[in-house]
């Protein structure tokens, strides 16, 4: 232990402009003190070179024996995924969760899998509603927008973490037990996380029962899980080679069946996740004639630095030392400003697209959302031509007047905001305008 504190006093006494140290909780450093032992042993295969034969073998035994895959595309990206991993210098606390997470992902894959060969004939080949799809950069607002959709829970469906995360029954034959066991099951796995990197919640607010992001579901065939998602934002150009079709469609599957086990085929998904920019070109492709595309705006100058904190808490759940906090800066930036060239290219048509008279694609500005949120949602209706109706309204006046009074409780009991600079990581607004001023100038 003493030699533990005086490596951290050296660090510390040493340490550059642009290196942060982790902010895990004591939680996290003990749980790394407790799993050296492991890591220098490597008695456990989260602590040797991670292989995808080594995460199907675990996969295996925790899905009961379980041995279908299904479809092949997902071999490739997890092998992919597997070498990010190996190549990282993780904590053991970080090799623990990374196996983990992707070994958990392989089991929902294996139990999602079965449960499809359990559905009576022709469940998957229902006509879907045109969804919507929201999307944007990280920290403009998707999931305010995402979530004052969600309550109008008379016409739409908004996919829940648990859903998402584990969308195969459990206990068949008590529908509320199993809604109960699979949301602690989630929720579980979320406080952990917290308890961690509690930060994160004044960042992303995430709940076992919330509506969540479509690649928590998609992580059974793209694992950009917490350990990899920064590494992958470095190595682009991998992610624009894959053909994204069959995630897509697994990814379809997965809603047809929670539209089957809740009876809510007549209702539309309202979907987000900001990956998806960059692959919207797919979903037109996957899913139906007339899918919805919302498209929120905000300032890269503000949202850049803001989704680096975000990176930056990953990276701390997992990496052993310090944060090179100008390097999540340069790879966050160049990734996402690639990500909106990518959208504005695929998009282009979709703008002057309708469906019958209403557009598919809407543009909305963070600002207005966040000034005016019952007004700009009435725009994207009366724009979709959709039903605004009195007691959906008034679920939003309450949903805010809630959201309002929390976050003044938060600032009552000084809890910690969410605070970050473009100079925290070594950008500055010139070097963001060299990026992204022709969206700038075409979206704000």
């Amino acid at each position: 232990a003493f030699l533990v504190l005086l490596r951290e006093l050296i660090k510390a006494a040493t340490r550059g402009r642009y290196r942060a140290a982790s902010r895990i909780t004591w939680k996290g450093v003990i749980a790394n003190w407790v799993l050296f032992p492991e890591s220098i042993l490597k008695r456990k295969p989260a602590f040797r070179e991670i292989t995808l034969e080594a995460l199907k073998k675990t996969a295996t035994k925790k899905a009961q024996g379980l041995n279908d895959f299904g479809d092949t595309w997902y071999e490739e990206v997890y092998r992919h995924a597997c070498g990010l991993v190996n190549a990282q210098k993780l904590s053991p606390l970080g090799k623990h969760v990374a196996y983990d997470t992707m070994m958990r992902r392989l089991v929902t894959r294996l139990r999602f899998v079965d449960e499809l060969k359990r559905l009576p004939k022709g469940t998957l080949d229902k006509p879907m509603l045109p969804p919507v799809f929201v999307l944007g950069l990280p920290r403009t607002g998707t999931t305010f927008l995402h979530r004052l959709l969600s309550l109008d829970d008379e016409h739409v469906r908004c996919p829940q973490t648990w859903e998402l995360y584990d969308p195969t029954p459990r206990y068949r034959e008590d529908v509320t037990k199993d809604r109960k066991s699979r949301i602690k099951y989630v929720q579980h796995g979320i406080d952990e996380l917290k308890s961690i990197v509690p930060h994160i919640e004044a960042i992303h607010e995430i709940g076992a029962t919330e509506p969540e992001e479509c690649f928590v579901s998609m992580g059974m065939d793209l694992p950009l899980v917490l350990a990899t998602m920064p590494a992958y934002m470095s190595q682009k150009h991998v992610l624009w080679e894959w053909d994204f079709t069959q995630a897509y469609k697994n990814h379809k599957k997965v809603l047809q069946l929670l539209s089957h086990q809740e009876g809510s085929d007549d209702k539309r998904w309202v979907l987000k996740a900001p990956m998806h920019l960059g692959f919207s070109e797919t979903i037109r492709k996957v899913f139906p004639a007339g899918t919805r595309v919302i498209w929120t705006h905000r300032d890269p100058a503000t949202s850049i630095p803001s989704l680096c904190s975000l990176f930056q808490t990953m990276i701390e759940m997992h990496q052993d030392g310090d944060v090179a906090l100008d390097e999540v800066g340069r790879t966050s930036l160049e990734f996402w400003a690639e990500m909106l060239k990518r959208a504005d290219k695929d998009l282009q048509g979709l703008d002057l697209a309708k469906a019958g008279d209403h557009p598919l694609v809407q543009h909305v500005k963070y600002e207005s959302v966040i000034s005016d949120p019952v007004e700009s949602v009435r725009k994207i209706y009366a724009n979709f031509g959709w039903n605004f109706t009195p007691l959906y309204e008034a679920k939003l006046e309450a949903y805010i007047a809630k959201n309002k009074a929390e976050r003044a409780k938060s600032a009552a009991k000084k809890v910690s905001a969410h605070n970050y600079s473009l100079g925290m990581y070594g950008l500055s607004s010139q070097a963001v305008s060299e990026k992204v001023k022709w969206y700038a100038d075409k979206y704000l």
